[in-house]
């Protein structure tokens, strides 16, 4: 039912007509948001706060704060800390690995000289894989991280006269935020990030040294150009400039599991104690904590073991039995559950507890978080960080004349960990087999270089063909039943008499046998019982 606004009782005597048709617009508009109940004013709605604001004026206010407290968080909360390692774990691993299209020896040849070495660092403490998993930890942490190139003289001593610096979010200056400068030319500034009149971004404003550093440094912010600079965030809504911690939607979870595990902690101390309450009916007895025991005094009043306590007369002893904790798991578990959900990582993962977690289960999560990670690493690892970085690199290489063109990279993720390796191995094989995908981006997606593998294998048979050893793993001439087949069964001799032709022509048809019911034939022939079973 809806209620008579004061503005109504006071137009209705003097404008009744214009009253009425306030109150019908009034209730239209009541009827229309009834169909959402979300946008309905009533009871279940009141003291709901609704933003209506862009995605960068709901960020940029709340941008620092949240990533100083996830930071916090991740410091002390192990969980908070293991849901960063595993996105990072997950996403990464042993590195994404780069190579050119085309297939360019001298292009494969300078990117693995810079990439994997600590060169490509302008730390000296990584190499570009390593890089990678840094970069993906801080955009989980912090929401955003910034990666720096860093040109450096031919004469440094490096693979290639470039470096990568990466840099905190800190590092953008937010306070810049302006629609327009003088002489701008239609440019503007959203929160450190400087847009030209097209929307493009052309440079970031950024701090000489960290703002929170304890050596302290300048506060005055200096524009870096755009192509010097890569900023790399997880984008959720359009228009987004800058990206907010990843722990943003779970950090009141994660500080209340704090409070309640110490609470819970505290508890259980109070109730590992056992304490007594004493009673003096005459007040004649000694105050507690004067007591010295001793031979003509045997009297205590502390508790130890295997004490036997001698009371005054008029004296009673009551234990305290302080309340055990309960629901602990329960409550910690659900929590749990909704931080993992929140952050879009696995349970298990974050938690170690594997427990009441069938097989089936386990895969099912595993599927689902399969696809997160996919869109983490091709939707913005690859395109924000991995391809940029590429491009730097071969257009150095190409200014050194180690190239003479620019091709593009295929980039290959490390695989998932087989749940059921038995079963997703020959999936694998079947796959190949019959063309669906190819060998040698099997032997990729296990983060190997085919062709390295390839000549590694190549030796190996020619090693093993020269000492005469024949492996029951090698398929050009066992099968799998374990059986020579082709050139490895060896030419015998020509038979000499009729009883060798005739043994040789039994062998080949045990041979062409199985297995079971050769061994069946054999144990019929020598000392069976008659029912094709050997005699004792």
């Amino acid at each position: 039912m809806m209620t008579t606004h004061w503005l109504d009782k006071v137009t209705a005597p003097i404008a009744p007509r214009w009253t009425l048709k306030r109150q019908r617009a009034r209730i239209a508009q009541d009827i229309l948001l009834r169909h959402y109940e979300g946008a309905a004013s009533g009871r279940r709605t009141m003291g709901w706060r609704k933003s209506s604001g862009d995605a960068n004026s709901v960020i940029g206010p709340a941008l620092s704060r949240l990533r100083d407290v996830a930071r916090d968080l991740v410091r002390n909360n192990p969980f908070a800390e293991r849901a960063v390692s595993s996105i990072a774990d997950d996403t990464v691993g042993w590195g994404i690995v780069g190579k050119p299209v085309n297939g360019d020896t001298r292009a494969a040849a300078a990117w693995k000289g810079w990439a994997e070495t600590t060169a490509c660092d302008a730390d000296g403490r990584h190499d570009f894989y390593g890089l990678q998993k840094l970069v993906m930890r801080s955009v989980a942490e912090a929401g955003e991280v910034l990666v720096r190139r860093r040109i450096r003289r031919p004469d440094d001593g490096l693979p290639l006269p470039m470096q990568l610096q990466v840099l905190d979010a800190d590092f953008l200056d937010s306070t810049k935020d302006t629609a327009s400068f003088p002489g701008s030319t239609g440019r503007r500034i959203v929160q450190g990030v400087e847009f030209d009149a097209i929307g493009r971004r052309v440079a970031y404003w950024l701090f000489p040294e960290h703002p929170g550093s304890a050596m302290g440094g300048s506060i005055a912010s200096v524009p870096v150009p755009a192509d010097s600079v890569l900023h790399i965030f997880r984008s959720t809504r359009t228009g987004q400039v800058r990206g907010p911690t990843w722990l943003a939607t779970v950090l009141l979870l994660l500080k209340d599991l704090d409070e309640f595990m110490d609470a819970t902690l505290m508890k259980q101390k109070i109730a590992a104690c056992l304490a007594v309450m004493t009673t003096d009916v005459d007040g004649s007895a000694t105050p507690l904590g004067t007591i010295e025991s001793t031979a003509a005094n045997p009297q205590v009043d502390m508790l130890e073991p295997g004490a036997v306590l001698n009371l005054t007369p008029g004296r009673s002893v009551e234990i305290v039995r302080p309340p055990q904790a309960g629901d602990y798991e329960p409550y910690v578990r659900n929590l749990l559950r909704s931080v993992a959900t929140g952050l879009g990582v696995r349970y298990s993962a974050m938690t170690g507890d594997f427990a009441d977690m069938p097989f089936s289960a386990s895969r099912a999560e595993r599927i689902d978080h399969e696809q997160r990670v996919h869109d983490w690493r091709w939707q913005m690892l690859i395109p924000q960080f991995c391809d940029p970085v590429w491009r730097w690199t071969m257009e150095t290489a190409a200014v050194m004349n180690q190239i003479r063109e620019i091709p593009a990279a295929k980039w290959t993720p490390p695989p998932f960990p087989m749940v059921d390796p038995v079963n997703e191995g020959l999936a694998v094989t079947r796959n190949v087999r019959t063309g669906i995908t190819s060998l040698p981006e099997e032997i990729r997606a296990r983060g190997y270089d085919p062709d390295e593998l390839f000549a590694e294998i190549a030796a190996s048979n020619k090693k093993l063909d020269s000492l005469g050893i024949i492996l029951d793993s090698d398929a050009r001439k066992m099968t799998q039943a374990g059986q020579l087949q082709g050139e490895a069964v060896a030419p015998l001799a020509p038979a000499t008499n009729e009883t060798e032709r005739t043994f040789r022509e039994f062998a080949t048809l045990l041979r062409s046998l199985p297995e079971d019911r050769a061994a069946h034939v054999l144990s019929a022939m020598f000392g069976g019982n008659g029912n094709g079973h050997a005699s004792a």
